[in-house]
């Protein structure tokens, strides 16, 4: 049978805890020695046996619940709007089954910040992700936080997951493609993962840096001639032909120089303002 954990405010027995010690210590101790002292005290509070846990202390009180308990508490906090404390996350990274009750628990919930929170942890105690149900979040209509989320932990192990994500290109929104070029940026040179960074280059002009950094990141000097090409155009700004300088020289390549002596961010940058020089000869 499954044991039922109580919603405890540890935040607030915490504040309890401040209170009666900066009471004990009025005239002993300065408002901002107490301040500069709260992580100490934090960790003094783990080992406090307080009555509220029935004598336990908040570092002991949740071992001795299995994972699948503790990560239903989790999820009463965060419905309740009781702030979840860390001592209640360290017992769940820390449990026996921890990892395999945070895959399941993230296989079958939707909810931001319940999935914010099992993902975090998972990769705390270095668990192995679910990869399929990650790409969901990226590439599917899930908040953008959750895509977020997932996409940074793709990236980790962008070459582990690189012909899947490949394989979502052709079907993917553009906010999936974004993400998927990201991913792929991490991974190790491959034809399939270069077509897909070149492809996304292309056809975003408008973002230019971003998608240069990409392929710089990559690191495929088969992008040196679209890369040089781009940073040849007369319309782009100055701020963005930094940007591709930058990605050409990390691939070995050169860029020639340009006047870039009427833009507004050049002008700001070399602190010429607008006001032409006169030549010196």
């Amino acid at each position: 049978m499954e044991t039922e954990i109580k919603t405890i405010d540890l935040d607030k027995l915490f504040d309890e805890y401040i209170s009666d010690y900066v009471y004990k210590n009025v005239g002993k101790i300065k408002a901002e020695e107490i301040e500069n002292n709260i992580p100490v005290l934090y960790g003094k509070f783990g080992d406090e046996k307080l009555a509220a846990l029935g004598g336990k202390t908040p570092n002991t009180f949740y071992r001795d619940y299995p994972a699948e308990s503790l990560i239903k508490c989790l999820k009463a906090h965060i419905d309740g709007k009781v702030p979840v404390s860390d001592f209640l996350c360290e017992a769940i990274i820390a449990a026996k089954d921890g990892e395999r009750a945070v895959v399941k628990a993230l296989n079958a919930e939707e909810s931001e910040e319940f999935t914010a929170y099992l993902m975090n942890m998972l990769s705390d105690m270095k668990g192995k992700i679910p990869k399929e149900r990650y790409m969901e979040f990226a590439f599917c209509d899930y908040p953008d936080s959750m895509g977020e989320l997932a996409t940074e932990f793709l990236c980790e192990i962008a070459d582990e997951v690189r012909s899947a994500v490949i394989e979502q290109y052709e079907s993917a929104s553009d906010r999936a493609k974004e993400r998927i070029a990201e991913i792929l940026s991490r991974a190790g040179k491959d034809d399939g993962a270069f077509n897909v960074l070149l492809s996304e280059f292309i056809k975003h002009g408008e973002n230019l840096p971003l998608y240069a950094g990409y392929l710089a990141r990559h690191g495929d000097e088969r992008a040196l001639p679209y890369l040089t090409a781009a940073a040849e155009n007369d319309k782009i700004s100055y701020a963005d032909y930094e940007e591709l300088r930058f990605a050409i020289e990390s691939l070995g390549g050169e860029c020639k120089p340009r006047d870039f002596s009427a833009d507004k961010t050049y002008k700001k940058i070399k602190g010429i303002k607008g006001i032409k020089k006169r030549n010196i000869r």
